[in-house]
């Protein structure tokens, strides 16, 4: 057998360092009985998150040049809209050890309105309600190496950047004698940057060990945007009878704002699950080290850590977990993933959560 990625194997090897650099592959929009490719769904559950993706790649060029596309659902609290998330791009193989990748997503338009208060007629204080949404646009570029060969040791490593543009709107309305009244509403740009370096050690064969990180960099605060600024606060206390409930109308909605955004800040919104976790604040960095044993061609175990720094103020999050993969047959494989996440919020006691992920794919 010759060095580098074998005749035949290409196509395998080059989908796993897509699937490592996070390069979405998507169920197909066109005809692919003529083509080589695989299909992908997953699942994953965390208290009350919920994300499932659809993943595949069609081949163009044999061996060579693959079309990705994809899509992700995902809700970050039970009484909130659905986001959306649609992405399209292109993996192309660079010999037998080199990949560059290509991805354009887009978060679709996403609206909640949540009601605030009631309406209290004696006091002549309208219902309040907030809707917030936003939508997003973003490319990513990434080049992974792969050693390819079949010594002992072989090894990869990949760098990745992430150019993310939020689009983010709230509104308060208030509603008294069936007659709905918008107080004010405003629009907020947020710009992500996100670069990203990952390494892969093989040894004899049976052992892989994994490391993976992120920065996130924000063309603002990502606490404050899409918040209440303090003249709109002002224009809330004036419709309350006390200003107490306006400052509890003002952390209601940064608590929900925040949580609702996590996620999709996260700027990997395709890659969250059991083994990464379900952030609950924007990111500052993150860091995941694992190690992966195959007991034979069918059946191999990953054991992984998660370590994510939030933004000032908004603590860190630790996730232990593990992934066991099946392949039952040649084209075939299934895995499940079982976590523990636990949140540290600076000030506050730690929040923990089981997390759940099921997945399965099908190559042809």
């Amino acid at each position: 057998m010759r060095q580098g990625i074998p005749d035949g194997g290409r196509r395998l090897n080059v989908r796993r360092m897509a699937l490592a650099i996070g390069t979405p592959l998507a169920l197909l929009l066109a005809p692919l009985s003529a083509r080589a490719g695989s299909v992908m769904a997953e699942a994953s559950v965390g208290g009350s998150q919920r994300t499932w993706t659809l993943l595949g790649d069609v081949e163009l060029r044999q061996d060579e040049t693959f079309l990705t596309l994809g899509y992700t659902g995902a809700r970050t609290q039970s009484d909130t809209a659905l986001s959306h998330q649609l992405s399209a791009g292109v993996d192309h193989a660079l010999g037998e050890h080199w990949l560059l990748s290509g991805l354009l997503n887009v978060g679709l338009p996403k609206t909640s309105l949540t009601p605030v208060a009631p309406e209290r007629p004696l006091l002549g204080l309208p219902a309040l309600s907030t809707r917030t949404g936003y939508h997003s646009v973003g490319a990513q570029l990434a080049a992974a190496y792969d050693s390819g060969g079949f010594s002992d040791v072989e090894y990869g490593f990949d760098v990745g950047l992430g150019l993310t543009r939020y689009g983010l709107r709230r509104e308060v309305l208030a509603r008294q004698d069936a007659r709905n009244e918008s107080l004010f509403r405003q629009d907020d740009p947020l710009l992500l940057v996100r670069p990203s370096v990952g390494a892969r050690l093989r040894l004899f064969e049976d052992w892989e060990l994994g490391l993976r990180g992120g920065l996130y960099l924000y063309s603002g605060d990502p606490l404050s945007a899409g918040q209440f600024t303090q003249a709109e606060l002002a224009e809330v206390l004036r419709r309350y009878a006390s200003a107490a409930e306006g400052r509890r109308l003002q952390t209601d909605f940064f608590r929900r704002r925040v949580r609702e955004l996590s996620v999709d800040l996260a700027g990997r919104m395709l890659g969250v699950n059991a083994l990464t976790g379900f952030p609950s604040a924007p990111a500052r960095f993150d860091v995941k080290p694992s190690v992966t044993y195959h007991f034979s061609a069918r059946v191999r175990g990953q054991l992984s850590y998660a370590f994510t720094r939030y933004v000032p103020g908004q603590g860190t999050s630790h996730v232990l977990g593990t992934r066991w993969t099946w392949k039952p047959a040649k084209a075939f494989r299934l895995w499940a993933a079982l976590a523990l996440q636990s949140d540290h919020p600076e000030g506050e006691a730690p929040v923990r959560s089981g997390l759940v992920t099921l997945g399965t794919e099908y190559t042809f």
